[in-house]
C-alpha cells in the first residue's frame, strides 16, 4: 500500500507544477492578471499576488521549466513567484521582482554577461539574476534595454544600426549606460529599435530606421537618442513600427505599414507620429498588427489579421491588409500584441488568447495552427469553477472536484482501479480526447483552486 501511495504522489507531483511551488506548498491564486506579453513563439502572465506563468516554444528554455529540449509547452507553467513584472520576446523572458530584481531566462544569443558576470552557456533554463534596482524592462530583436529606480537607461547587447543609443555600432556584452537619457520612467525595444519616455512625457527613440521607425522623418538609422513626441504616456514596439499613447488619450502611430498596422487609413510608411485614434488606455504594436484597448474597455485592431490575431473570428489572410481599427467584440482590461497572436485580458478577468498557435504560444493546450476566436485558457491555472455537463475532473462522478479525484485518477493511470463511464469523460480534464497524465496536473489545478 506504501508503494502504490508512493507511485500515486511521485505521478501527481510530477505533473502540478502550475499550483505549487518548488517545495510542494500550495500557492495563492486569483482570477486577475495584473500584466501580460506575448511574443513570437511564447507568451507570459502575472497574478497581482506575483505568480509568473509562461507558455509556448520552449527549445531554449524561455518558459523557464528547466527544460531546453525542442519542446512546446502549451498550457501555462508558473516560472517564477515574487513578480511585478514580465516580457517576452524572440526565445528569452524577463521578470522583474518586487525587489527591482531584473532576471532572465531563454537563450541569450547575442552573449552573456549581464550585471552579475552570467557564466556560460548563454542558454538558462530557469530564471537567473541579470541585473538589480529595475524598474522597467524590455526585450528587443536582441538587444536588451532596461530603466533604473534612479532614472539611468541601460542597453546589452547587439547594436549594429545604433540601437543601444551609445553613437556606435559596437556590440557590448556588458550593461552600458545610455549617458544622454536621465529622469526615464518607461523603455521599449523592437525589432533594432529602441524607445525612452522620460518623466517629463518626451519621447526619445533610436536604432534601425528603414521605415522611419525611429519618427524623425528620416530613413537613416540613428545612433543616439532623438526626442520625437511630448506628453507622452506610454510607447509600445515590437517590430518595425511604433504606437505611442499620449496623456490626453490619443495615440500616435509611425514607422512600417504595409499591412495598414498603423490604423490611418492606408498602408504608406509614415516617418513621423501621426495622431490615429482618441480616448485610448493603452497601445500594443505587435510585429504586423496593432490594438488600442480604450478607456470605455473596447478594443480595436489594425494591420495583419493572419491567423485570427484579431480574436474575432475571422482566420483572416496572410498579406491583406486592414489599414482602419475595427473593434473586436467584448469588454476587456489588458491587450498585448505578438507575431500574428494576440492576448487579452477581459474586464472580468478572464484570460484570452487568439491567433498562430504552431508553437503552443496561446496556451490553449494545443499547437492547433489557428485559433481565430479569443479563447479562454485561465482554465488551466483555475480549472473550472462553474458547474457544467460533464462536470471536469470530477472523476468519482459526486457532484464536487476534490483531492480524491486526482488520487482516484492516477490510481486509473497505474490500472489500479476502473472508472465509471460518465467517470472517463469527466477525467478529460484539459479537453483534448485523450486521457494521460496532463489531466493529472489539470483535475488537481481544479481541486486545488476549490478549496476554501
Amino acid at each position: 500500500m506504501k508503494k502504490i501511495a508512493a507511485l500515486l504522489l511521485a505521478l501527481i507531483m510530477c505533473v502540478m507544477p502550475f499550483a505549487v511551488n518548488a517545495d510542494g506548498e500550495a500557492l495563492p491564486l486569483s482570477h486577475e492578471w495584473a500584466e501580460v506579453s506575448m511574443g513570437e513563439t511564447h507568451a507570459a502572465a502575472i497574478q497581482p499576488v506575483g505568480l509568473g506563468y509562461a507558455w509556448g516554444y520552449n527549445y531554449n528554455g524561455a518558459i523557464g521549466n528547466g527544460v531546453t529540449s525542442s519542446t512546446n509547452t502549451t498550457v501555462p507553467y508558473n516560472f517564477a513567484e515574487n513578480l511585478r513584472a514580465v516580457t517576452v520576446n524572440r526565445k528569452t523572458t524577463l521578470s522583474i521582482d518586487n525587489n527591482d530584481v531584473l532576471r532572465i531566462c531563454g537563450e541569450i544569443w547575442f552573449g552573456s554577461g549581464g550585471e552579475t558576470g552570467m557564466p556560460i552557456p548563454y542558454v538558462y533554463s530557469t530564471p537567473i539574476e541579470f541585473a538589480q534596482d529595475v524598474r522597467h524592462a524590455a526585450m528587443g530583436y536582441n538587444h536588451i534595454i532596461y530603466v533604473k529606480n534612479d532614472g539611468t537607461v541601460w542597453v546589452y547587447g547587439e547594436n549594429d544600426y545604433g540601437q543601444l543609443g551609445d553613437g556606435t555600432t559596437n556590440n557590448s556584452y556588458t550593461p552600458k549606460q545610455v549617458t544622454s537619457l536621465s529622469n526615464v520612467v518607461y523603455v521599449a525595444a523592437g525589432n533594432n529599435l529602441s524607445a525612452a519616455v522620460k518623466s517629463d512625457g518626451t519621447l526619445w527613440m533610436w536604432g534601425l530606421n528603414t521605415y522611419g521607425q525611429v519618427g524623425n522623418n528620416s530613413t537613416t538609422d540613428r545612433k543616439t537618442p532623438v526626442q520625437v513626441l511630448t506628453n507622452v504616456f506610454s510607447v509600445s514596439v515590437m517590430g518595425d513600427h511604433v504606437l505611442a499613447l499620449k496623456n490626453d488619450g490619443s495615440v500616435w502611430a509611425w514607422g512600417r505599414n504595409d499591412y495598414g498596422q498603423l490604423g490611418k487609413g492606408s498602408t504608406s510608411v509614415q516617418r513621423t507620429p501621426v495622431q490615429v485614434m482618441t480616448g485610448a488606455a493603452q497601445v500594443s504594436a505587435g510585429y504586423y498588427h496593432s490594438a488600442v484597448l480604450k478607456t470605455d474597455g473596447t478594443l480595436w485592431f489594425a494591420g495583419r489579421s493572419y491567423r485570427g490575431c484579431f480574436g474575432n473570428g475571422t482566420p483572416g489572410s496572410y498579406s491583406a491588409a486592414n489599414s482602419t481599427f475595427t473593434q473586436t467584440a467584448g469588454s476587456y482590461a489588458a491587450v498585448k500584441c505578438g507575431l500574428d497572436a494576440t492576448i487579452a485580458v477581459a474586464a472580468t478577468g478572464q484570460l484570452y488568447t487568439a491567433g498562430y498557435n504552431g508553437y503552443g504560444q496561446l496556451g490553449t493546450g494545443s499547437t492547433a495552427q489557428s485559433v481565430p476566436a479569443f479563447t479562454p485558457i485561465d482554465v488551466w491555472v483555475f480549472g473550472g469553477e462553474d458547474p457544467q455537463e460533464p462536470l471536469i475532473g470530477d472523476v468519482d462522478v459526486n457532484g464536487k472536484v476534490e483531492f480524491a479525484d486526482v488520487s482516484l485518477y492516477a490510481s486509473y493511470l497505474l490500472n489500479l482501479v476502473t472508472l465509471t463511464e460518465q467517470g472517463l469523460i469527466n477525467a478529460d480534464a484539459n479537453q483534448d480526447g485523450t486521457l494521460n497524465s496532463l489531466d493529472t496536473a489539470a483535475i488537481y489545478r481544479i481541486a486545488l483552486s476549490n478549496v476554501k
